[in-house]
């Protein structure tokens, strides 16, 4: 018999784009009659597929109460995006395996990351704002050689920042959960370990997974011990940073500027702070997203798990349901 796939795309998701229907028939035709697969946009071709379902690959949200009745056969899910808290939150039933799409962004993190922390190095931030305002106010810096980055988070968006920003000549401090060493950290932390190291850091990144131990994990108590011309940038979630605590900094120029991809609401909501916070550039969570790449690697990824699936082989990219990621 052959494995039942149901492919599930979102109609109102930014990456639907990137999961066509005719896509992920090319991607998985390799496997032939191994594998059956069916597609659906809408809600009602959801429900009809969940009956048979053993494999569903997930891109956007769908509705999925009450599995063990709709979906008897379902036990894996693969979730395109890398954070999967609103999954988790759903209380799946146990026998389900989840996995998600760490990893995918890794290209796009170095990158974006190192443009971040060149556009602080270079008080992009303030020039900005000074246009706004149109203000000539010029203000320079020397490059980043020797400057320190505090990343915490080192999986593969951490890791990847941590590697672009080492080529850059920059001293990085790492911190994650277990503290294992990094080949790009000089330094390695533990947890909390971190807030003995804000001291040292020009520049703060935040490329954490967003779980209980993380939201609110940067207020303003952390937002203090960084020196006065540090920058901030986020690219893991928005609930771990206190917004308010940083518009309030940077209005009052005790925190030398931030970017931010990943936002407390998103869309950001019209009356937030964080709009006209001086210093301050706003991507719109968009800046790890690479249009076209981003989909091949979330197929590729999922095709090789299916081929470990087929052969009862271990799954690639689990998500641990007691650590949140």
């Amino acid at each position: 018999m052959p494995l039942r796939v149901h492919a599930q795309v979102g109609a109102s998701t930014i990456i639907a784009p990137e999961f066509p229907e005719a896509r992920l028939r090319e991607a998985l035709a390799e496997l032939g009659p191994a594998v059956r697969l069916s597609y659906g946009r809408t809600e009602e071709e959801f429900e009809a597929a969940l009956a048979e379902a053993e494999v569903l690959l997930l891109a956007g949200q769908a509705p999925l109460h009450d599995l063990r009745r709709r979906a008897p056969r379902l036990r894996w899910i693969s979730h395109t995006s890398a954070g999967v808290e609103w999954l988790l939150a759903l209380d799946l039933p146990p026998e389900i395996t989840l996995t998600n799409a760490s990893g995918t962004h890794e290209p796009k993190a170095a990158e974006f990351a190192l443009m971040a922390v060149l556009m602080l190095n270079n008080h992009v931030p303030h020039l900005v704002t000074s246009q706004r305002a149109h203000r000539w106010d010029p203000r320079s810096a020397g490059t980043v050689e020797g400057k320190t980055a505090l990343i915490l988070g080192m999986g593969a968006l951490g890791g990847g920042a941590a590697g672009a920003l080492k080529r850059q000549g920059m001293r990085v401090i790492g911190n994650s959960r277990s503290g294992r060493p990094h080949p790009a950290a000089d330094v390695m932390t533990r947890g909390r370990a971190f807030r003995d190291h804000l001291h040292e850091a020009d520049f703060l990144i935040i490329a954490l997974p967003l779980t209980p131990e993380t939201h609110g994990l940067i207020g303003r108590a952390e937002l203090d011990r960084l020196p006065r011309h540090a920058g901030v940038v986020n690219i893991g979630r928005g609930e771990q940073l206190d917004a308010a605590a940083l518009a309030a900094k940077l209005a009052d120029g005790s925190l030398g500027g931030a970017v931010l991809d990943a936002l407390p609401q998103e869309p950001l909501r019209a009356d937030s702070p964080l709009w006209d916070a001086p210093n301050l550039i706003v991507t719109a969570h968009c800046g790890l997203y690479a249009p076209g790449d981003y989909g091949r690697r979330c197929l590729e990824a999922f095709r090789a798990n299916l081929i470990r699936w087929l052969a009862g082989e271990t799954l690639r990219q689990v998500v641990r349901r007691d650590l949140g990621y």
